[in-house]
């Protein structure tokens, strides 16, 4: 999923720092304190090359930007650096090593050869955060300064309002059981919540123990009758497509015998145990009745909630929306559905292949749902299995996207060093990387691809050429990792239609726009699901989606290429959204428990 140029490089302690490195980078680092010292927008600007890249997660402004060039980067600091957390006295920006990360050459992509990384601390009288660097020197030019192609400065504590890392274990001097403490608070939680948040998975769930160590007081609800039911009522063998390290949640690693790709159920249970020793206090079977109603005068909701049959009214400041990144499944609606004798569902209510023994399945869709539901099917011995390709898929062989996020999240070294790398490059600045490699994607993979082509799948890197891992942020869909699809496509166990789509039921099956037909016993439609703004107006009215304004849509990137919607204000005060995949929850619900702290201490205003 990441691009072997596109993040650089972890460096852990056995690759020693070379003094040359170390030099340059706190030479740099250096000019660059004496200008935000300053607050002197001109001179930080030119710390960076013409093209660099500055990403501001609350450090400069309390707002998540990224911006590209000198005069779009000079233009911000010029108007930020004089309020938000760096407006108050810098009391020190200095350079930052651990064991784990210290200041190294790197690949730099975009023809810049080799960069140099640093990481850096900074502190104001309000503040305190960190900072990574990866600097270039101009193409070409050897004698040339060295400069950031990238910067990004993130916020970690609000002084006053730190986190809680962990609590003693002994309570009222030895005199209090867990048992009372835990019932006292969550007795406390559910009086007079201060959040809400709607839907209990991963990034929900994360949230909720991002607020409760900020001590703020957090009330999750979901529909379900456990937490994980989400993922247990999907297909039997669903595994994450991504290693065990990089969608490990906030505050509770898996144990080193953790599988490298979760079993969903097996997701599912870790997620209830996480709500569990986390403390996180949640009402499951339990849904809003009605729409909220924002007050705002008192900025408050006034919420009414239906705990397993039970009426309770809230009062919260804030709502969260963790329902996830997509809506509800989409089904083409097709004529002739009530002439067709077969089974018809979406893939959200597929569970097994094993009711397809000796059927004909058409799956309409090829992303990593449709070709996983195909491999399935086969090893259940349908009696032919049909995947449908409406148009191109961007294709990742398994072994490939496995290596690329472990150059970014290695099992060797704690799962922090992973995300300061991945939470520094500006998704822009990635995606442009990654255009400039798409010749080393197609290279890389190119036996999975002829296997592909001769089975008859039309290929892409992406609506830019910019891979998969762009199209994650940009689409959720579209793509697939391979781990033995391609095989059965080339042995044809696994029949490809391309390039036309389901217009009609028959009797007997489905009928495609190129006029062509198939026979079918049961018909699969892997196509995907709505937007997340469509369900979040379900939930909350029409009225109050009204006022989110910020963004157009509540994921996707926008044209800064940060997500549209998630994790920062939405133009409707006291109203936020979570979304976004395992490296995206776990690094910004810290900062939107951040957000939710600076607006309670009077240092942010929406």
């Amino acid at each position: 999923m990441y691009g072997a140029q596109a993040t650089g490089n972890i460096h852990m302690a056995q690759d020693a720092p070379t003094d040359e490195a170390r030099d340059i980078a706190l030479d740099w680092l250096v000019t660059f304190s004496l200008a935000v010292r300053a607050r002197d927008a001109s001179a930080v600007t030119d710390c960076f090359i013409p093209e660099g890249w500055f990403r501001d997660l609350l450090a400069i402004s309390w707002q998540i930007r990224s911006l590209e060039g000198s005069q779009k980067i000079h233009a911000y600091l010029a108007e930020t650096l004089a309020r938000g957390p760096m407006a108050h006295t810098v009391l020190d920006v200095k350079h930052y090593e651990d064991p784990w990360i210290h200041p190294v050459f790197a690949p730099a992509g975009l023809g810049h050869g080799r960069s140099v990384e640093v990481a850096f601390d900074w502190e104001t009288t309000v503040a305190r955060g960190k900072a990574y660097a990866r600097l270039v020197k101009k193409k070409g030019d050897e004698q040339a300064k060295w400069k950031a192609l990238s910067v990004c400065m993130f916020i970690t504590d609000v002084k006053g309002h730190e986190a809680v890392t962990h609590e003693l274990g002994i309570y009222g001097n030895h005199t209090l059981s867990w048992e009372s403490v835990y019932a006292e608070r969550r007795a406390l939680v559910e009086a007079a919540p201060q959040v809400l948040i709607v839907g209990a998975g991963q990034n929900g769930l994360q949230i909720g123990a991002a607020c409760k160590q900020m001590g703020i007081r957090a009330l999750l609800i979901d529909r379900d009758e456990r937490v994980g039911d989400l993922w247990r009522r999907r297909y039997p063998t669903l595994a994450l497509h991504t290693t065990r390290r990089q969608h490990e949640l906030l505050f509770q690693p898996y144990p080193t015998t953790w599988p490298e790709f979760m079993p969903k159920d097996k997701y599912a249970d870790w997620l209830e145990g996480y709500a569990k020793f986390q403390d996180l206090i949640v009402w499951n079977r339990s849904q809003m009745i009605g729409h909220p109603v924002y007050n705002d005068d008192t900025r408050t909701w006034d919420v009414i909630v239906d705990r397993a049959g039970q009426r309770r009214t809230i009062y919260p400041s804030h709502i969260i929306m963790a329902t996830g990144a997509l809506g509800g499944p989409i089904i083409p609606s097709l004529p002739g559905r009530d002439l067709f004798k077969g089974t018809v569902l979406h893939a959200e209510r597929y569970q097994g292949g094993f009711t397809y023994a000796n059927q004909r399945v058409v799956v309409v869709g090829a992303g990593n749902t449709g070709i996983d539901i195909c491999q399935d099917l086969c090893f259940h011995k349908a009696q032919s299995v049909t995947m449908v390709q409406r148009s191109v898929t961007c294709v990742v062989d398994g072994e490939t996207s496995q290596k690329g996020i472990h150059r970014i999240y290695r099992d060797d070294a704690p799962t922090y060093v992973g995300d300061l790398k991945f939470l520094t490059m500006p998704i822009g600045l990635l995606k442009k990387i990654d255009q400039g490699r798409v010749q080393d994607m197609w290279d890389q993979d190119a036996e999975l691809f002829e296997k592909l082509r001769k089975g008859g799948v039309k290929l892409y890197m992406g609506p830019e050429n910019a891979g998969m891992h762009i199209m994650v942020y940009e689409r959720g869909g579209g793509y697939w990792v391979d781990k033995g699809g391609a095989d059965l496509i080339v042995s044809g166990a696994i029949k490809v239609k391309q390039g036309t789509a389901p217009v009609a039921f028959t009797t007997g099956g489905i009928e495609f726009s190129d006029g062509t037909t198939l026979d079918a016993d049961s018909v699969v439609f892997a196509t995907g699901y709505a937007s997340m703004r469509d369900m979040a107006t379900s939930i909350l009215g029409e009225e109050t989606m009204a006022r989110v304004t910020v963004d157009p849509e509540i994921y996707g990137l926008d044209s800064e290429g940060e997500i549209m919607g998630s994790y920062k204000p939405t133009g409707h005060p006291g109203l936020w959204f979570g979304t976004g995949g395992g490296a995206t929850g776990r690094t910004m619900s810290k900062f939107l428990a951040i957000q939710l702290k600076a607006i309670e201490s009077g240092l942010m205003s929406l």
